[in-house]
């Protein structure tokens, strides 16, 4: 038995700007600014930290929001 699924390409490339839009990470790397991801598995607390320049960071911010890099 052959199921036909009929996809709306359209639809999709309108869904996938959608969610970059939501998502401002390449927005303030143009501009200069850090910005910061949270990677599947990571525990609590820990953040790659993307530079402008391409160089990314692990970063631990603890419940005061002090910065640790743990790793480059």
């Amino acid at each position: 038995m052959v199921q036909k699924i009929e996809l709306d390409i359209e639809t999709i490339f309108e869904e996938l700007h959608s969610i970059e839009m939501d998502d401002n990470t390449k927005e303030l790397l143009q501009n200069g600014v850090p910005a910061y991801i949270k990677e599947p598995g990571m525990k609590n607390g820990y953040m790659v930290k993307l530079y402008p320049d391409g160089t990314k960071e692990t970063v631990y911010i603890d419940n005061t929001f002090n910065e640790t890099v743990v790793n480059l």
